[in-house]
C-alpha cells in the first residue's frame, strides 16, 4: 500500500476518534513514571526539563503537522510523567538506614497504629535514637510490638527498645522493592521491640492528619468491639481501611475465590455509601411537598452524596483505589448539579491522571494496577453494549435476570482484564472468581454497605450496635463463602508470570483494546496474547539464597522446590515458590531415607544441584567445617575467611549478600549464572549504600 495512502487512512482513523485521544493522557504519564522507576540509577533532574524544552520548540516548528504534532504532544506528556515520580521521589526524601541490626533504646511521637491480627504496629517521628546522629536519624520509622496495647494512642511521645533495620529489599532477584513503597512513606528504618513501649508524654494531637489518624483508629475500635473475631477486622477493612489486622486465614479465603477486592475500598464501596446518601436525601426531602416543588432536589441530594463520599475518603486513610473511585463519584455527582452526564472512562482518566502527577509511585502497586484495569474493562463493555442490559420497561422478573447477566458480565470482563496483572503480581489466578462475585456482589450490595452506611450515621448518636449486629451476619455469610469456593478444586491455580516486557504489552494490549472504538481496537489482542505467551519464557533458578542466608532452597530434578534450610511457610520461602508457580515445597524430613537425597546432619547439609556441588552450614558453628569439603559452592550465614575457603569457586557469606541482597542461581551448561537484587536495583535514593 502506498504511503500517502497508509498516511491518509491512518489520519482519518484519528480524526474519527479524535475525543477518545484524551484517554491516552494518563497512559502517557503512566510511561514516563516507568521509564524514571525503571532508570537504573537516579538521573539529573535537568534530563526531563531539558526533553520539555526541547519538545516545545519542536511543536511550534511542526504545529501545522498533524502527526508530528500529536507525537510532540505524546512525548511531552511522558517526559511529564517522568519530570512528576522524579519531584515526587526528591520531595520525600529521608535518611535510610544502612545493612546492618542495631538494638537501640529510642524516643519518638506515635504518628499512626496499625491493629495488627497478633499485636500493632506503631509509626514514630520526632525521633531521637541511641547513638544515631540527628542528621542520620530517619523522618519516621515503624516498630512492630508482640502484644496490643490500648493505651497507646496517637500523639503520645512513647519510649522503648527496638530492634532496628534497613527497609526489606526485594526476597527474590527482580521481585518487589519493599524499601521503594517504606522511603515514599517516609519509612526510614523497621523494626521489632520485645517490651512493651513506656509513654513519657501524653501529647496532644495536633494537625488535621494527626486529628482523622485518631478518629479512623477510635471508630475501628467501635467497630470491631461488638463484633465477631473474624468478622470485626473485615468490616474495619471495608469501612475505614485498616486492613492489617484481617487474618490470613481470611486473607488467603478471598484471594482464592477472587473476592479479595471487597476488602479494599474500592469503587463498590464508595459508589454504593455515596449513591445510598444520594438515594435518601431525595426520598427525604421529597417526602414533604413544598421542599419538593420548590428545591432543586436532587442536585442537593447530589451534594449529600459527594460530602459522604469524601468524609469516607478522609476516614479511609485515601489510599489510590478510593481516591481513583472518589474522583469518578465526584464527576457523577457533580454531572448531576450542572445538568450534564456524569460516569464516564473520561472522569476515569481524569482520575488516573491526577494520581499519576501528585502520587506516581501509585503505579507500581497491585491496587493501582488492578482498580483501573478492571474499572476500564468495566466503562469500556457498557459504553458498547449498556442497551443490553438496561431495559426501563421491563418487568420486575426480567429486570432482575437483566441485572444478574450485567453482573456476570461485569465480573468476566474485570477479571478479563485484571487477569494478566494478577498473574504477574501474585501468580496467582482464581478459576471461580466469575462465580463468586455472582453471589457476593449483591449480598455486598444490598445488605453490607447499607448496613455500614447506617453505623457510620447512627455513630455520633451512640446507636451503632444494631446496624453492626446486621453487618456482623452478613459479613459472616461472605467469609463463608468465600471459604467453601476456596475449598472447591482448582479454586487458585498457581502459575509463573509473564516476562516484564511481556505485562507491558499486555497492559497496553488492554489499553488499546478499550480505549478506542474503531475496529482496529482489536489490533489490541494480539498484544495481550504475545505478553502472555511469555509465560513460556520464564527462566526457574536452580537455587535460591535469602540475603541473610537463613533461608536457602533448591530446585530438584522434578522441579519441586526443597528448603535446605528455612521454613516452607516464610514470606520469602511463600514468595519464592509463587513465583515458580508453586504452592508447596518439600522439606529434608520429607525425602529422608530416599536416593539422592540430600546429605544432612545438624550441623552441615551437602546436595548436588544440576552437577553442582553444594554445602551450607545449618549452624554457626559448622561453618569452619565447609572450606575442607570438596564441593563447588559453600553458603554460610556470618563471615567466613576468605584464605580458608580459596579453594571453593563460589562462596556465599555475609560479606558477600551484604552487597548482593537475595541471591538466584541457575546451572545452565556454560557455567554458573548469578543474579543479585542489589544489582536489579540499582542505585536508587530507596536503596541502603
Amino acid at each position: 500500500m502506498p504511503l500517502s495512502v497508509t498516511r491518509h487512512l491512518s489520519s482519518d482513523t484519528l480524526l474519527a476518534e479524535r475525543d477518545r485521544l484524551v484517554l491516552w493522557i494518563p497512559v502517557l504519564l503512566a510511561t514516563g513514571v516507568g521509564l524514571y522507576f525503571a532508570w537504573p540509577y537516579e538521573p539529573p533532574l535537568s534530563l526531563p526539563l531539558r526533553a520539555l524544552f526541547l519538545l516545545t520548540c519542536l511543536f511550534i516548528v511542526v504545529r501545522r503537522r498533524f502527526f508530528l504534532r500529536l507525537f510532540t504532544i505524546a512525548t511531552a506528556l511522558v517526559a511529564l510523567g517522568f519530570l512528576a515520580a522524579q519531584y515526587r521521589t526528591a520531595s520525600v526524601v529521608t535518611p535510610v538506614f544502612s545493612g546492618g541490626k542495631y538494638f537501640r533504646g529510642l524516643e519518638g511521637r506515635i504518628d499512626d497504629i496499625q491493629i495488627k491480627e497478633k499485636g500493632q504496629k506503631l509509626f514514630l517521628t520526632a525521633l531521637r535514637i541511641d547513638d544515631i546522629p540527628t542528621a542520620q536519624t530517619p523522618v519516621r520509622i515503624s516498630v512492630t510490638l508482640r502484644k496490643h496495647y490500648p493505651e497507646l494512642h496517637v500523639g503520645n511521645h512513647a519510649q522503648l527498645k527496638a530492634l532496628l533495620f534497613a527497609p526489606p529489599g526485594p526476597a527474590i532477584p527482580g521481585g518487589y522493592d519493599f524499601s521503594r513503597g517504606f522511603y515514599f512513606e517516609r519509612v526510614g528504618a523497621v523494626g521489632f521491640s520485645p517490651s512493651a513501649p513506656v509513654v513519657i508524654e501524653q501529647g496532644e494531637i495536633s494537625g488535621f492528619d494527626a486529628w482523622l489518624t485518631a478518629l479512623r483508629l477510635a471508630i475501628n475500635e467501635r467497630i470491631v468491639a461488638p463484633m465477631y473475631k473474624e468478622n470485626g477486622p473485615v468490616a474495619a477493612a471495608m469501612m475505614v481501611g485498616e486492613q492489617s489486622a484481617v487474618s490470613e486465614e481470611v486473607n488467603d479465603s478471598m484471594r482464592a475465590s477472587g473476592l479479595y477486592h471487597v476488602l479494599s475500598i474500592s469503587g463498590l464501596h464508595m459508589s454504593i455509601a455515596a449513591g445510598l446518601l444520594y438515594v435518601f436525601m431525595r426520598l427525604l426531602l421529597s417526602l414533604y411537598p413544598p421542599w419538593a416543588l420548590r428545591l432543586p432536589v436532587k442536585k442537593i441530594a447530589a451534594a449529600f452524596g459527594l460530602l459522604g463520599a469524601f468524609v469516607y475518603l478522609l476516614l479511609a486513610g485515601h489510599p489510590v483505589p478510593a481516591v481513583r473511585s472518589f474522583v469518578m463519584v465526584a464527576c457523577v455527582m457533580a454531572a448531576i448539579l450542572l445538568d450534564r452526564r456524569g460516569i464516564s472512562m473520561y472522569s476515569l482518566a481524569w482520575a488516573a491522571a491526577l494520581i499519576l502527577l501528585f502520587q506516581p509511585e501509585a503505579l507500581l502497586g497491585a491496587s493501582f494496577q488492578l482498580s483501573f484495569a478492571a474499572t476500564i474493562a468495566i466503562l469500556a463493555l457498557y459504553e458498547r453494549y449498556s442497551y443490553l442490559l438496561h431495559d426501563s420497561l421491563a418487568s420486575v422478573p426480567r429486570k432482575i435476570r437483566l441485572y444478574f447477566f450485567g453482573l456476570m458480565l461485569t465480573s468476566l470482563a474485570a477479571s478479563l482484564a485484571t487477569a494478566p496483572l494478577v498473574i504477574y503480581n501474585f501468580n496467582r489466578f482464581p478459576l471461580w472468581g466469575i462465580g463468586a462475585n455472582m453471589l457476593m456482589v449483591p449480598l455486598a450490595t444490598f445488605w453490607i454497605m447499607p448496613a455500614a452506611v447506617l453505623a457510620f450515621v447512627a455513630m455520633p448518636l451512640g446507636l451503632e450496635h444494631w446496624p453492626l449486629q446486621w453487618l456482623d451476619t452478613g459479613i459472616g455469610w461472605m467469609i463463608a463463602g468465600s471459604k467453601w469456593i476456596a475449598a472447591m478444586p482448582h479454586a487458585s491455580v498457581a502459575v509463573v508470570s509473564p516476562s516484564w516486557w511481556g505485562i507491558v504489552l499486555c497492559i497496553y494490549g488492554v489499553l488499546w483494546l478499550c480505549l478506542w472504538q474503531g475496529a482496529w481496537r482489536l489490533l489490541g489482542l494480539p498484544l495481550v496474547v504475545i505478553g502472555l505467551s511469555t509465560v513460556a519464557l520464564h527462566e526457574p533458578y536452580d537455587l535460591l539464597v535469602s540475603d541473610d542466608a537463613t533461608k536457602i532452597a533448591m530446585r530438584m530434578e522434578d522441579n519441586n522446590w526443597l528448603f535446605l534450610r528455612g521454613r516452607a511457610d516464610s514470606f520469602d520461602a511463600q514468595l519464592w515458590l509463587k513465583t515458580h508457580g508453586k504452592s508447596e515445597a518439600f522439606t529434608l524430613s520429607d525425602l529422608k531415607d530416599k536416593p539422592n537425597a540430600p546429605r544432612c546432619d545438624e550441623k552441615i547439609c551437602e546436595a548436588t544441584v544440576r552437577g553442582y556441588d553444594i554445602a551450607v552450614a545449618r549452624k554457626k558453628d559448622a561453618q569452619k567445617e565447609l572450606c575442607g569439603k570438596d564441593v563447588d559452592i559453600v553458603i554460610v550465614e556470618d563471615y567466613i575467611d576468605d584464605e580458608a575457603c580459596a579453594a571453593i569457586p563460589l562462596v556465599i557469606d555475609r560479606r558477600f549478600l551484604k552487597h548482593a541482597g537475595a541471591v538466584g542461581i541457575r546451572f545452565p551448561r556454560a557455567g554458573i549464572v548469578i543474579d543479585t537484587s542489589e544489582e536489579l536495583r540499582g542505585r536508587r535514593p530507596w536503596v541502603p549504600y
